[in-house]
This record gives structure tokens, sequence and C-alpha cells, in this order.
């Protein structure tokens, strides 16, 4: 039986998939809001504050469109 680590570890670092699968997005080009977004979304990363990089990146990819061709 091993026994328990009673010391801290190094922080463990993520591959880059991670960080792409929460900030990664992709605006609808001519989109004010998305424009937007990810100015908000760049500005958060530049200051680390994860939490607000990631709610612009989920706003950008929730963000609805019309289609193109869609017609009522």
């Amino acid at each position: 039986m091993t026994s328990p680590l009673k010391y801290p570890r190094p922080p463990v670092e993520l591959a880059g998939a991670v960080e792409a699968y929460l900030y990664d997005c992709t605006p609808v080009e001519g989109c004010g809001v998305c424009a937007a977004l990810v100015k908000e979304l760049g500005e958060a990363k530049a200051a680390e504050k994860w939490s607000a990089a990631y709610d612009a990146a989920a706003e950008v990819r929730n963000h609805p469109h019309a289609a193109k061709g869609w017609a009522r």
C-alpha cells in the first residue's frame, strides 16, 4: 500500500486542447455583437480574468445568427 503525499505538488499543466476548448470561438463576419465580444475576450485573456474570458467565448459561440438563405 502506498502512503499519501504530505506535501503539495506543482500545478498540472494541461494541454493546449483544453484552452482551445474553453476560449476558441468563431465570430460571424460583419456582426457588431461578435466583434465586441471578441474584443472583450482578448481583454479578459490579457488581464488573466479566465472566467470573464470563458463567458465572452461562450457568448460568441451561442450568439444567434440567421442562417444564410433562410426565409420566413
